[in-house]
């Protein structure tokens, strides 16, 4: 199989890929493929027609990895626009060849995003000609990923252990995986540590309670709801915001429920995300790593919390004129205009991540 790319078409080059090559090789010695994003480079199946990927072409095939679910798959026309098409980016005698619709089959495949993928592979007069299209569909998504993670240079398995760790063990928003009829399967260390609070939303043995008696069943009926949407149709969000009560500050706070269909799962997954207020301990630490002392972050950390002075000198153990003294500092050596601007700047610092 071949990817083209729009600038490397022009020029009459393709890229190999030795994935496309194993994986194709059942069916045909030559394919070509044109990714849904026209400016995407070209692969080929054959060694000798292809080049090594460049830099450029694999930031752009990057961005190809992660078009949605599979929604389409259909025979295309030999000759026709299609062919035509992916003809004009091609090496002249393979342009004519393929135009011509002498001896090729053409395929397209749709994705969740809208992009579409053109696939034309050279028949041989094999044992599988009459049962290509059948047999590239089913293998089609699969063989896609592999042949463009090996040119844009991802190790899938690095990528998504790293991914995971940072949501498990750094995000300090609270991730929770439910069922889709609430049960709640995962969490990240955030959502463990709000879920042993309870001020939000509690644990038991899996089963999720609100704080506020009251918000219980309206929280379920969201989840239903949103477990039922589809992504991109009408009849459903493809993303639900509810807010609950917190029982300690008695605020209102936002919940994220996003839908998630895992390729070869019966029943779909719903992912609630809460943000969650950054700890002292963090606010500390990125406080002393602006270049204030351990005395001066911490008095930064409780004017984070919007306590008065007053009530933060009490916390710290100060006088409320010693406090006072310290405050300016921090102002001053944090270059603030005033207390908001300091809190702010703190707090979506430390939004970033947890506190090590």
């Amino acid at each position: 199989m071949v990817v083209l790319s729009a600038s490397a078409a022009q020029a009459g080059r393709l890229v190999f890929s030795r994935s496309l090559q194993r994986q194709i090789s059942s069916l045909t010695k030559l394919a070509l493929v044109q990714p849904g994003h026209r400016r995407a480079p070209v692969l080929t199946s054959a060694g000798a027609l292809g080049e090594a990927c460049p830099d450029t072409a694999a930031a752009v095939l990057r961005r190809q990895l992660q078009p949605g679910t599979a929604n389409s798959f259909r025979p295309r026309r030999p000759g026709g626009a299609a062919a035509q098409m992916l003809a004009a980016r091609l090496p002249a005698e393979l342009a004519a060849e393929l135009a011509a619709g002498r001896g090729w089959a053409l395929f397209s495949c749709g994705f969740e995003d809208g992009s579409e993928d053109l696939i034309a592979l050279k028949l041989d007069g094999g044992p599988h000609d009459a049962h290509c299209g059948d047999i590239l569909q089913a293998i089609w998504p699969v063989l896609r990923e592999d042949s463009l993670r090996e040119l844009a240079g991802e190790t899938q398995a690095a990528v998504t252990s790293a991914l995971l760790w940072t949501i498990s063990k750094k995000t300090d928003s609270a991730v929770l995986v439910l069922d889709g009829e609430g049960r709640l399967l995962h969490c990240n260390e955030s959502g463990r540590d709000m879920l042993e609070g309870g001020d939000l939303l509690s644990d038991q043995g899996g089963r999720l309670s609100c704080a506020r008696p009251g918000e219980t069943a309206g929280f379920y009926a969201a989840v239903a709801e949103c477990a039922r949407s589809r992504r991109g149709s009408a009849c459903g969000p493809r993303e639900l915001i509810l807010f609950l009560e917190d029982r300690q500050s008695g605020m209102r706070l936002p919940v994220s429920l996003t839908r998630y269909r895992c390729a070869g799962a019966d029943q779909p997954l719903v992912v609630a995300i809460l943000p969650r207020q950054p700890d002292r301990t963090r606010i500390e630490m990125l406080a002393q790593k602006m270049g204030l002392s351990p005395a001066e972050a911490r008095v930064a950390a409780l004017i984070q919390l919007g306590l008065s002075n007053r009530e933060a000198a009490h916390i710290a153990g100060l006088k409320e004129q010693t406090f006072n003294t310290y405050a300016k500092r921090v102002l001053a050596k944090l270059q603030s205009a005033g207390r908001a601007e300091m809190a702010q700047r703190l707090t979506w610092q430390a939004s970033l991540g947890r506190a090590s």
